[in-house]
């Protein structure tokens, strides 16, 4: 969670790519997965910016103040993440 101030500024991405990196390269992780509620575009948008896969709808899996909303099931395996890695890199010449 960052405070909006540093929104659009890359410190989320730059932070999550650390933390990805430290989970799939050194803790092993083979499959992360998220939720975002379905409204929240932002939220969802810096997942498939990162790499994630949609896998589904949950209907009305989160509650906040008596009302129900969907959530997005996301998920990002290792595998997939390396390549958008080396697919991301620059190339050398």
């Amino acid at each position: 969670v960052l405070a909006e101030r540093y929104w659009g500024t890359g410190l989320f991405m730059a932070s999550a790519e650390i933390v990805l990196r430290f989970l799939f390269e050194f803790v092993g992780l083979q499959r992360l997965e998220a939720r975002s509620v379905a409204l929240n575009g932002r939220g969802n948008g810096v997942l498939y910016k990162l790499g994630a896969t949609r896998e589904g709808l949950l209907r009305r899996a989160f509650s906040k103040h008596g009302k129900y909303f969907d959530e997005v099931l996301w998920s990002l395996l290792a595998s997939d993440w390396r390549k958008g890695r080396r697919l991301a890199a620059p190339q050398s010449h």
